[in-house]
């Protein structure tokens, strides 16, 4: 490792000028939203491309055109699929026929609303024909990078915070599930000649699923949340760590934007890229909590053994874990795309309920985290090169 980043008996450096800029930073990008598109996050991405410049790094803006449906109407959308299939159920078991033609209703409802969600998540923004907008990734490199590092700009703020908004997706999708697999049984029951174990508990089951679902619809997009962990923290990370390796002769940095509204800014980009690359996304890092290692599948690739590496070296708890349901991050954009890649965040049941929320400002952060992700990033990009 370069000396910037290296890591002795002791772990990472606690740098105090690295948490000061940290600190700095934040009081500029996280002064209010930066909603997709809009002139304040035009402004931070301009104070980003001042900053990257001094680096030493190559800066341009890459516009993209997208759909906003995705990003504000999505999740409300399959919330209001899963609500018609259980009451639709539910009127069927009662008074058309029972637990046979319940189950094909319930199974088609959610064949529809899994084929309706995956369209919208891998292909929505780019291909949806309403509700059109622009926007642009900063993207600066030098040399001909194989490892980006990478981070959103753009906020948002929703009627429910991110911990509550997971919480009522998890609810309504074991609601969802243990009624289907009532049903399914029911239907079992039935077709094998035996009495049914305990139909009266279908209809209720199938009102408790219905009800589930009501959060997540009514969970739409705002623009009030200055994003100070999410994501100015990581936006700040990863400028901090591409000055500690200003040396590096490669050296590439993706500040998307539209994360926020269905990962447009990092669908457009990979999209367009035309060659694989390795993604290390870093996204909301608070002073508390552990840092997670994010990835899609059940197990990392060469970018989350990298990272687990260089938390080894630096003495740095870290846990590679998939993806938190509920949660979107931009690596989810490039791994579809054949990426390599991975997120880096930091934090605890408290981190999410702060995020997507007006209090979501720099005040509750003093630097820590951001420079410890920094340091990580650093040491990360160096065991891979």
């Amino acid at each position: 490792m370069s000396s910037a980043v290296a890591s002795g008996s002791d772990g990472f450096p606690d740098d105090a000028e690295l948490k000061k800029r940290a600190v700095e930073l934040l009081a500029q990008l996280a002064a209010g939203p930066r909603f997709t598109g809009s002139e304040n996050e035009s402004n931070a991405r301009r104070l980003c491309s001042t900053l990257l410049e001094r680096e030493g790094l190559s800066v341009s803006e890459r516009e993209f055109e997208f759909s906003e449906f995705p990003g504000r109407y999505g999740a409300p959308l399959i919330g209001f699929l899963w609500l018609v299939a259980a009451l639709f159920t539910r009127h069927v078991f009662l008074r058309h026929g029972g637990s046979g033609p319940a189950m094909a209703v319930l199974w088609i409802g959610l064949a529809i609303s899994v084929a309706v969600g995956t369209w919208l998540a891998r292909h929505g923004t780019g291909r949806f024909p309403r509700m059109k907008s622009r926007s642009a990734n900063l993207v600066a490199s030098r040399g001909d990078p194989r490892v980006w590092l990478v981070a959103h700009l753009d906020t948002k703020s929703q009627t429910l915070p991110m911990i509550a908004r997971i919480v009522a997706l998890v609810t309504a999708a074991v609601a969802v599930g243990v009624l289907a697999l009532l049903v399914a049984l029911e239907w079992l029951a039935t077709a094998a000649g035996r009495e049914p174990a305990a139909p009266a508990i279908i209809p209720i089951v199938a009102m408790i699923a219905a009800i589930a679902t009501v959060p997540i619809i009514l969970c739409l997009v705002s623009d009030r949340s200055p994003g100070a962990l999410d994501n100015a923290s990581g936006v700040i990370a990863v400028i901090l760590a591409a000055g500690l390796l200003r040396t590096r002769p490669d050296l590439g940095v993706i500040l998307t934007s539209g994360e926020e509204l269905g990962l447009a800014g990092a669908r457009a980009y990979a999209q367009s890229a035309g060659k694989w690359a390795i993604a290390l996304n870093c996204d909301t890092i608070d002073d508390a909590g552990g840092f997670l290692c994010m990835v899609r599948r059940s197990t990392g690739g060469s970018a989350a053994t990298a990272l687990t590496r260089a938390a080894a070296r630096g003495r740095v708890p870290l846990r590679v874990r998939g993806m938190i349901p509920g949660l979107l991050a931009d690596s989810i954009a490039f791994a579809d795309s054949g990426w390599d890649a991975v997120t880096l965040s930091r934090g605890n049941i408290g981190t999410l309920a702060h995020v997507h929320t007006s209090s979501d400002t720099c005040e509750r952060l003093n630097g820590t985290g951001i420079a410890m992700a920094a340091l990580l990033l650093a040491a990360t990009v160096e065991e891979l090169t």
